[in-house]
This record gives structure tokens, sequence and C-alpha cells, in this order.
């Protein structure tokens, strides 16, 4: 059975910043999370850090054969179309090589709103909060009744 990974990118319009959550569960059970503030960025650009960031987590604890589930079909897109003019082209070139690994098995889908709540609720308890992306072994206890 494959890990499933939820991610999230958050943007709050009034200050442009933006921060990333995502939730790696296996049969339904947390198994690591990770989030973290990461500055000024639009939407579309947060969603991909956050599917960034989750891929290197999970590719790093070794869990190969993995779903990523994401609400952006923009991002999904720009990852799965090659283009170069890309204003974030690196990132989007940062992301297929991950995906090049030799995993067992990896795909990113469309997810909506409604299932993603558990990463949307980590990116959102990381906005504005300064010190950079964190692992977790469990989700923080402020957010844990939503996960």
């Amino acid at each position: 059975m494959a890990y499933k990974l939820n991610v999230k990118g958050v943007y709050d319009r009034a200050t442009r910043s933006a921060s990333v959550g995502g939730i790696m569960k296996k049969n339904g059970r947390w198994v690591r999370g990770l989030g973290g503030y990461i500055g000024l960025a639009d939407p579309v650009t947060a969603e991909l850090w956050a599917i960034y960031y989750d891929l290197k987590m999970a590719w790093e604890r070794n869990k190969t054969n993995l779903v990523v589930f994401s609400e952006c079909r923009e991002a999904i897109t720009i990852i799965r179309n090659d283009d170069p003019s890309y204003p974030m082209a690196m990132l989007v070139d940062m992301i297929r090589m991950l995906l090049g690994e030799n995993w067992t098995s990896v795909d990113i889908q469309h997810t909506h709103a409604d299932a993603n709540g558990g990463a949307n609720a980590v990116a959102g308890y990381y906005l504005g909060h300064e010190g950079g992306i964190r692992e977790m072994d469990e989700p923080p206890e402020a957010i844990s009744h939503l996960i």
C-alpha cells in the first residue's frame, strides 16, 4: 500500500507571504509531517514549494511508494509540462529531478480542499512563523484535533 502525502502551500494576500505544510499517512495514520514559513511567494509558487519539500522528505525517509495530493491544478500542470520560461522554472526542475529518482511508485494527483484539511491546517499554523521548514513526528498540538 502506498503512502499518501497531502501537501499545501498557504498564501496570505495581505502580507503576500506564504507557508507550506504536508502530512504523510499510511492506512489513514499519521507517519510524518512537515511545515514552515517560506516568506514572500504567490499561491502557485507556495504550492510548488510544498510539493518540493514534501517529496524531498518522503525520498529522504525512504518512503518510495507514494501518492501526492495537491489542491492546486495549476501547480500539477506546471510540473507535468515543460516550460523553461516559467518564472520558477528552477524550482520546477528541482521537483522533476526528485520525481526522476528511483521511486517504487510516485504520482501527483489533484484533490479537493475538503480532503486536504490536515495539510492546510499545518501550513496555516506556520504562516508568519520564522524558522524555516520543520519535519514533525507528530502534528503540532494546537492543530492536532484537525488532523
